[in-house]
């Protein structure tokens, strides 16, 4: 029954980000098809961000002394979904019983942190500026 569920899981997780990087570019202005070093470049910021985030959080956090400011809470909530998402896959691993809840949340979060990307990808932003 649990490996029924992982299954599932993993199977419906390939499934959101293979739309994610397939369709999901279409519903974002300026809605054009994209090449495939704009996917790459869209699938080499998320992994950035699923590892990257403890110490992004830890640099903001230690900056804040020195006189830096926060510039944008959008930024700062785009680095947050990323352990939420860590927190509900790794709820919906560890959970006895199956929550469609966690599992919708999950898949909900997921989409977003792709939009975000994709949009900044799309509009030209820098990732590296500085």
């Amino acid at each position: 029954m649990k490996h029924q569920y992982i299954f599932r899981l993993s199977l419906s997780l390939a499934v959101t980000i293979l739309l994610c990087c397939t369709i999901l570019p279409f519903l974002i202005p300026p809605y054009k098809l994209n090449s495939i070093s704009d996917v790459l470049e869209v699938l080499l910021w998320q992994g950035i961000a699923t590892i990257g985030w403890p110490f992004a959080l830890l640099g903001m956090a230690l900056s804040l002394p020195f006189g830096a400011r926060l510039t944008s809470a959008t930024s700062l909530l785009f680095m947050l979904i990323y352990p939420v998402i860590l927190s509900l896959l790794i709820w919906s691993i560890i959970s006895k019983t199956p929550h469609r809840l966690v599992f919708i949340l999950l898949h909900i979060f997921i989409i977003l942190s792709f939009t975000v990307v994709w949009y900044y990808v799309q509009n030209g932003y820098d990732f590296m500026f500085g």
